[in-house]
């Protein structure tokens, strides 16, 4: 009976520690490469997130003010990003947004329960809120200011988040869709802008890209956003 002679390729199988060592120290270097690539990746998904449901927002206020035909109010604490003390012109606060303990960046308000439209928030209408998205603010960081081509009002200056402004020119956080789903804005005293000039966009930005939510005077929504490399608001 012959006695085996192990081979070559038996003899070495397996990993030495030394191989394992190196095996674990290229996996950790290549985690900590990818890490700021995905958490990049997740924070772009966020921010897109964010603006359709903001954009979803503005839809469904004015789908629901043609289905009902009341009045449905649209509040963004854009000009009070942080602020808790956000509010509609009467003065009652928009409510806390437990993700962030801020104001809820979206508030939808079916404005009828006085009998008439008074744009305040009474204890009987229904509301609907949309929460804010994590590391999401208000404003743009890397538009320089550009404003897409179809927001009216164009302002150079984004940092409240919003260029929504009544007709005398005020800056407003908030826009009505009337019974005839055509949006308009108000002043404090709850006086109605003429229809055809309540157009204007919000602004959301993760630090790396900006989006732009742009109502038109007629009520068509549009999302856009930002594309550094070409330097212009793209759909």
């Amino acid at each position: 009976m012959r006695k085996r002679i192990p081979t070559r390729r038996s003899a070495k199988a397996g990993f030495t520690l030394v191989e394992m060592m190196i095996v674990v120290a290229l996996i950790g270097i290549l985690a900590a490469v990818s890490s700021p690539i995905v958490n990049g990746f997740f924070l772009n998904l966020r921010a897109k997130a964010a603006a359709r449901s903001v954009a979803d927002a503005l839809r469904l206020a004015r789908t629901d003010a043609i289905r009902t035909g009341s009045p449905h109010i649209v509040f963004f604490s854009a000009a009070a990003a942080g602020d808790p003390s956000a509010t509609d012109p009467g003065g009652t606060a928009l409510g806390a947004d437990p993700t962030t303990g801020g104001p809820y960046p979206i508030f939808i308000l079916r404005d009828d329960a006085a009998g008439a439209s008074n744009c305040r928030i009474d204890p009987a209408e229904i509301r609907t809120t949309v929460a804010a998205q994590k590391d999401i603010a208000w404003g743009s960081t890397v538009s320089g200011g550009a404003a897409p081509a179809d927001d009216t009002h164009g302002l150079a200056d984004h940092s409240s988040g919003s260029s929504f402004q009544t007709a005398a020119g005020a800056p407003i956080t908030w826009v009505m869709f009337r019974g005839n789903g055509l949006p308009v804005g108000f002043d404090a005293a709850c006086k109605l802008d003429p229809v055809g000039t309540a157009g204007g966009a919000i602004y959301l930005t993760n630090g790396q890209r900006d989006y732009a939510i742009v109502l038109s005077p007629l009520g068509a929504v549009r999302v856009h956003a930002f594309e550094q490399g070409a330097g212009q608001w793209t759909n």
